[in-house]
């Protein structure tokens, strides 16, 4: 059975500034604030949550399936994709649009400001989720419609679905993200994302998930991430990186172990293992889909960090 991967096929287009923000922003002239920086390199890749996700997928030997609306610029993306295995049926193409393009200006510290287009996304709602046997769904950052559409689409099939709001948390209501919360099976979110939910909402989306017997997720970067479930919290660390090179998908490689280890059938623990496993290969590569492994490779990490082979 396919994993559905529903939410955004963007290009990055990612700059590096020298120096760090903060030694460039100066307070006292915050009022006519008027910033110009350096930019040694820069740099366009394939991106976006959903492609990101399936293309992590796709390494591990799991079968997917987009959904997306993309723009006119992205006949080389569907061509990679298509390579990867990765299926485009429910990728609609919108004429005259671009795809969403997210440009990524980061600092020598590995700060990021991130500004998005959405482009076609903004169509995404129009593409009904099909009736294919799929076992596992994730809803990434999409469009505000898109998001409810596929969510509602995916729990009223009864796949089981992860609901991952991201960066579209301020597309909805407090109401409406409690209401998704309900909804979906999981919910993750980051540091940032889970104390954004509190101040629209008024509660933790953890306390929320537990309170309805499912399951909440904060990933926590270099500090690993938090499952919280009726029965408890468990703390799941990364993994030891020689190089930090660009966090830039990280959070991405984490949902795409996560999903495949919950179609192979894992526990929450064991499949948050092979999240951490996949975000630390990624964060020592720039960009979202230039690292590469294997099962045998991540198994070898595995055994070294976990004392666990994830495929034997």
């Amino acid at each position: 059975m396919s994993i559905l991967v529903s939410g955004s096929v963007a290009f990055d287009t990612i700059i590096s500034v020298v120096g760090t923000f903060k030694s460039q922003i100066i307070p006292d002239a915050l009022d006519s604030f008027n910033m110009s920086l350096f930019v040694p390199t820069i740099r366009r890749e394939y991106g976006g949550a959903a492609g990101n996700i399936a293309y992590n997928l796709s390494l591990l030997g799991k079968s997917s399936e987009i959904i997306a609306a993309v723009g006119e610029d992205a006949e080389g993306y569907l061509l990679r994709l298509a390579e990867l295995g990765i299926r485009t049926d429910s990728i609609r193409v919108i004429p005259q649009t671009f795809s969403p393009q997210g440009y990524i200006i980061g600092d020598e510290i590995g700060r990021q400001i991130t500004a998005f287009h959405p482009g076609a996304m903004g169509f995404s709602w129009e593409i009904s989720v099909r009736n294919a046997p799929y076992s596992h769904a994730i809803i990434a950052p999409d469009s505000r419609l898109g998001i409810m559409n596929h969510l509602r689409e995916c729990t009223e099939r009864g796949i089981f679905t992860i609901f991952d709001p991201g960066q579209a948390m301020g597309l909805f209501s407090g109401d409406e993200l409690v209401k998704m919360v309900v909804q979906a099976d999981i919910t993750i979110m980051n540091e940032y994302e889970y104390e954004t939910f509190r101040g629209l909402s008024g509660q933790y989306f953890t306390d929320i998930a537990k309170s309805y017997g499912k399951i909440a997720i904060v990933t926590l970067g270099e500090k690993g991430s938090r499952i919280c479930q009726e029965s408890g919290e468990t703390e799941i660390p990364t993994i030891f990186v020689h190089t930090p090179v660009d966090p830039t998908g990280c959070g991405d490689a984490f949902r795409a172990g996560l999903l495949c280890g919950l179609s192979e059938g894992w526990d929450i623990e064991k499949s948050c293992k092979l999240g951490s496993v996949l975000g630390g290969i990624k964060i020592e590569h720039v960009g979202g889909q230039n690292h590469t492994f294997t099962r045998d490779s991540v198994d070898a990490i595995g055994m070294k960090e976990f004392w666990e082979k994830f495929f034997a």
